[in-house]
C-alpha cells in the first residue's frame, strides 16, 4: 500500500514538474519573441531566424507560434528570401488557419504574399440532435363507409439524430450531404357514424438522405447560413394504436360508451417505404476556437404519398367492426437540432494568388 502512494504521489510530482517546465519555457520563449521584435524594429534581420529557432522548435503555444512565423515571413521578405518567407507564412496558417492579413494593420508586401495561400476547408464534417413534428397534409379523404367523416390531424413530438459532410466549393458555397435517423409521430382523430369516435396514434421511423446546396457567411463569431435542396426517405417501421368510443349526442341523454382500445399494430403493409421531399433550412454557428456549435431548423416539404393505393379498403384483423381506412396523405417535418461542427483546416498555397482583392481593399480605404 506504501508503494502505490509513493507510485501515485511521484506521478503527480512529475505532472506538476512537467506543466511548471513548460509554462517556464513558454514565458522565456515569450521574452525571446519580444527580443525578436526589438530586433526586427530595429532593422537587424540577419539574427533573427537563429534567435527564435529554438523556441520554434520546441516551445511555442500555437499563439506565439502564429507571431513567431509572421515576423519570420516579414523578415525573410526584406532579406529577399521569397522561398522562406512562403514558407514561414504557412506555418502561421498552421498556426492560425483562420488569420487573415489587413492592409490597415500589415505592410503591404505582407498582404500580397498572404494572398498567395489559403487554409479554408476543403471538407467538413458535422453531428447532431433535435426534436421534430410532422404536420400531415390529406391529399384525398378515404370514408370506408361511403358516408361523410371528419378527420383531424394532430402535432406529437419527435426527435432525429444525424451527421454528415460538407464539401466547399469557395469559401461561402458548399454542398452538404446527410444520414439522418428519425422518430415521427401523428394522431389522427375521426367523428363518424353521427358521433362515434376513432382515433389513430401512430409511431414512426425514418432513415433520411438530405442532399443540398448551402451559403455561409463566413465573418464574426455567429455565422448564419442557408440552403435548399431534395431528400429521399426510407421509412423503417410504423405502429399503430387505435382507440374507439360509440357515442350518441343527438338526444337530451346522451350516450357515450367506454372506449376500446387495439393492441400496438405494424401498418407497414399499408405504405409505401420510399418517399421524397424538398427541404429549405438555416441556422447559425457560434464559433467556438477552430471549431463551431450550431443551431439549425429545417423543413421537409412531403411529395410523396406515404399510403399505399392498395390500402384504401379496411384494416382486416385490426378491428374489424371500426372499418378504418387511411386518408392518402404525404408528411411534412419541421425540426430543430442542435449540433458541433468540425472543419478540416487545410492551409496550402493556392495556383493563382487573389491579388485583386488587394487592390479593391486598398482603393476602398482611400476613399
Amino acid at each position: 500500500m506504501g508503494f502505490l502512494k509513493f507510485i501515485v504521489g511521484l506521478i503527480i510530482i512529475s505532472g506538476i514538474s512537467i506543466r511548471v517546465i513548460a509554462q517556464e519555457e513558454r514565458t522565456d520563449c515569450e521574452q525571446t519573441l519580444a527580443m525578436a521584435t526589438e530586433e526586427f524594429n530595429s532593422g537587424r534581420f540577419y539574427g533573427i531566424p537563429s534567435l527564435l529557432k529554438p523556441c520554434v522548435d520546441r516551445g511555442f503555444s500555437r499563439e506565439q507560434k502564429q507571431r513567431a512565423f509572421l515576423l519570420l515571413a516579414q523578415t525573410y521578405l526584406l532579406l529577399d528570401d521569397p522561398i522562406s518567407a512562403e514558407n514561414s507564412y504557412l506555418e502561421v496558417l498552421r498556426a492560425n488557419p483562420e488569420f487573415e492579413t489587413d492592409t490597415a494593420l500589415h505592410p503591404i508586401d505582407l498582404v500580397y504574399l498572404s494572398k498567395k495561400f489559403t487554409a479554408d476547408p476543403i471538407f467538413a464534417v458535422f453531428a447532431k440532435v433535435g426534436g421534430n413534428t410532422s404536420p400531415v397534409r390529406v391529399i384525398q379523404t378515404v370514408s370506408p363507409s361511403g358516408q361523410p367523416v371528419n378527420n383531424e390531424y394532430g402535432l406529437r413530438p419527435g426527435f432525429q439524430i444525424g451527421g454528415g459532410v460538407d464539401y466547399n466549393f469557395t469559401r461561402f458555397i458548399a454542398i452538404s450531404a446527410e444520414a439522418e435517423f428519425g422518430f415521427t409521430s401523428y394522431k389522427k382523430t375521426q367523428t363518424r357514424f353521427s358521433d362515434d369516435l376513432l382515433e389513430l396514434t401512430a409511431n414512426q421511423s425514418w432513415a433520411t438522405i438530405p442532399v443540398y446546396v448551402k451559403y455561409t457567411f463566413t465573418k464574426g463569431n455567429f455565422r448564419p447560413y442557408g440552403y435548399g435542396g431534395l431528400a429521399v426517405h426510407f421509412l423503417n417501421s410504423e405502429n399503430g394504436k387505435f382507440i374507439s368510443q360509440k357515442r350518441d349526442l343527438s338526444d337530451l341523454n346522451p350516450v357515450i360508451l367506454p372506449e376500446k382500445e387495439s393492441t400496438n399494430r405494424s401498418l407497414m403493409e399499408f405504405r409505401n417505404t420510399f418517399n421524397r421531399s424538398i427541404l429549405i433550412g438555416g441556422g447559425v454557428r457560434y464559433k467556438y476556437g477552430l471549431d463551431y456549435f450550431f443551431v439549425d431548423v429545417r423543413y421537409y416539404f412531403g411529395l410523396s404519398n406515404i399510403v399505399s393505393s392498395s390500402s384504401s379498403a379496411d384494416y382486416t384483423g385490426v378491428l374489424p367492426e371500426l372499418g378504418h381506412a387511411d386518408d392518402m396523405f404525404r408528411m411534412d417535418n419541421l425540426s430543430i437540432s442542435f449540433g458541433y461542427y468540425h472543419p478540416f483546416y487545410n492551409p496550402r498555397k493556392l495556383k493563382q494568388a487573389r491579388t485583386k482583392s488587394v487592390l479593391r481593399g486598398i482603393n476602398k480605404s482611400s476613399k
